[in-house]
């Protein structure tokens, strides 16, 4: 956001703070290799660190892409630099599902939640065994499909979704999955990080209050939410009238 003053000071925008600034600081300076005095206000010398990182984006004082004018995403992807495109990307970053299932599905995707094993590379003692079913070493794996909570949700959850899914690495299968429906699929998606999501919740609640959550509550959370997203993108009818299975 900063790089917009560094624009308007590069284009010499006819505006009254760039006129206030060149007269205060600048001076008659080129500014793309101007430095500020020690004096310099905070703001001033922070907006100075943000054009000596976007100098190299600067070619006589145009923007190097975007028909040679600056913007916050142009800026922000000219840092980014060139990026490898990751096949879990359309699976954890999208508009149906919620961003704290987005965030916790990226962290778990990429195995960085921090699970009793985790908590022990970073040398923090504790009991390694899962909370929720004491009889094996806490990790990523276990924690998501081989505990009985996690292995139960998912179970209720294929029910109600009526797909089957794999004993383990339901992310991973969930990018490989080919689905005619879009509809299916997002709402497949959505419900896989939505389930993530509620597991990883489930787990703390465990360990920080000491109580359990039942697996049918875990997965009404996620049919619930699903649901209200359903309306919220006015998925078609097909989607309301899929049927509450039993145990619900």
């Amino acid at each position: 956001m900063l790089g917009k003053y560094v624009w308007w000071l590069a284009e010499k925008t006819d505006h009254l703070w760039i006129r206030w600034v060149n007269h205060m600081y600048i001076k008659g300076q080129n500014w793309l290799d101007y430095s500020p005095t020690v004096s310099s206000s905070w703001i001033w010398r922070k907006i100075c660190q943000v054009k000596d990182l976007l100098k190299p984006g600067f070619c006589h004082g145009k923007w190097s892409t975007n028909g040679g004018v600056y913007s916050v995403s142009a800026g922000y992807n000219w840092l980014q630099g060139s990026l490898i495109p990751v096949p879990w990307y359309p699976i954890i970053w999208n508009r149906f599902t919620l961003p704290k299932h987005s965030i916790i599905g990226w962290l778990a995707i990429q195995y960085r939640l921090l699970t009793k094993d985790r908590m022990f590379r970073f040398g923090i003692l504790v009991d390694g065994h899962c909370d929720m079913c004491l009889d094996h070493l806490e990790d990523h794996t276990h924690l998501l499909y081989g505990c009985r909570f996690s292995s139960c949700c998912w179970k209720m959850l294929a029910t109600w979704l009526n797909v089957s899914f794999p004993a383990t690495g339901i992310l991973d299968w969930c990018i490989r999955w080919r689905c005619r429906s879009l509809m299916k699929k997002q709402i497949v998606i959505a419900a896989i990080t939505a389930m993530i999501y509620q597991i990883w919740n489930a787990r703390n609640i465990c360990r920080v209050d000491n109580k359990m959550v039942h697996p049918s509550f875990a997965v009404r959370a996620v049919t619930d939410i699903v649901q209200r997203r359903g309306q919220a993108w006015k998925w078609t009818s097909k989607f309301q009238r899929m049927h509450w299975v039993p145990w619900m």
